[in-house]
């Protein structure tokens, strides 16, 4: 990938050592690196985001129910006071006091486990786009690069954002446990107050399953993509796609090239998610020596840089990344 893989191993040129691990098709590489050189400088550019209004809304409209789920999830009433007094003295004066109280957070739980759901579907949509339709010359081309590139950033630090919340708040599971123990009951409930909280054994089985992992909306995130790059046979196109625009991304901060300070921090948004998706995509992983990706001179580059409010980029990248610890 020529000067931009060299700069991003630390070399200076052709003569380095760890340039010569380069993609195995050269061709699609070089492409992405014309392409995403030209307008990863000013990805914070407020005409970006509204070519994702105007351009895909599907997309647009998720970012802005994350962000709404985001401030909701940070305002997260637990019931730890509630479930302990019904679980001491069960009475059914006091569980129905606890119903009432886990009742509405289950129900917000649900909406973030639904919002991952349409996530899921449409990440395969913005990575097609991104890794098939580039053309250097055609600046409506890379207009739309550029707005799907904010979109996957965008759609990934809302993930990260979700994720660092949901981890601060432990009474996420606990009330989620007690309410599943507990939801025959609440479907039982000759009070249509407490009934209308129940919802079905499946959707509880899945969302035990979401909220059990560490990182849940990173997870469904990453594995929509792999899902993608394995069902599509276009796995070695999306680890080129993500590993120039990681490359592009890294040049632009190290060289004090981004427009502006939004710019830069969406370009080690960019650069930390192409990382993470490159890692479980990756059969060898981001962190291997197979990789085109150079994860040490990322995590030096990014050590110093917030990503989720004043929690290190690093820190966020050995957090999702399987081969980075």
């Amino acid at each position: 990938m020529g000067l931009f893989l060299s700069l991003l191993r630390g070399g200076t040129g052709g003569n380095s050592a760890s340039a010569t691990k380069m993609p195995k098709d050269t061709e699609s590489s070089a492409r992405f690196s014309r392409q995403f050189n030209e307008f990863i400088f000013n990805l914070g550019d407020t005409r970006n985001a509204q070519f994702i209004e105007e351009n895909f809304p599907d997309g647009n409209r998720l970012l802005k129910v994350g962000q709404i789920l985001l401030q909701r999830i940070s305002g997260y009433q637990e019931s730890t006071k509630e479930i302990r007094a019904a679980i001491t003295d069960p009475t059914p004066e006091n569980e129905e006091t606890a119903w009432r109280k886990v009742g509405p957070s289950v129900e917000l739980l649900v909406e973030c486990y639904q919002h991952a759901q349409t996530v899921e579907q449409v990440i395969p949509d913005v990575l097609d786009e991104l890794c098939n339709h580039v053309d250097h010359e055609d600046s409506a081309v890379t207009d739309r690069s550029r707005g799907l590139a904010r979109l996957l950033a965008d759609l990934m630090q809302n993930a990260f954002a979700f994720d660092a919340l949901k981890a601060s708040i432990p009474a996420i599971q606990n009330d989620f446990s007690y309410y599943r123990r507990t939801l025959s009951r609440i479907s039982a409930s000759q009070n249509d107050d407490i009934a209308k909280y129940a919802i079905s054994q499946d959707i509880s089985n899945k969302m035990s399953l979401f909220y059990a992992y560490h990182n849940p909306m990173v997870k469904v995130v990453v594995d929509s993509a792999s899902q993608y790059a394995r069902e599509s046979n276009n796995e070695q196109l999306v680890l080129d796609c993500l590993s120039a625009l990681a490359s592009g991304s890294y040049n632009t901060v190290k060289q004090s090239k981004a427009d502006s300070a939004k710019s830069e921090r969406l370009c080690v948004l960019v650069l930390v998610t192409c990382c993470v998706l490159y890692d479980w995509i990756s059969a060898s992983g981001v962190g291997s020596p197979q990789s085109t990706i150079n994860a040490k001179a990322v995590l030096d580059l990014i050590s110093q840089r917030s990503l989720v409010d004043s929690t290190p980029a690093d820190k966020v990248l050995r957090a999702n990344c399987k081969t980075i610890r």
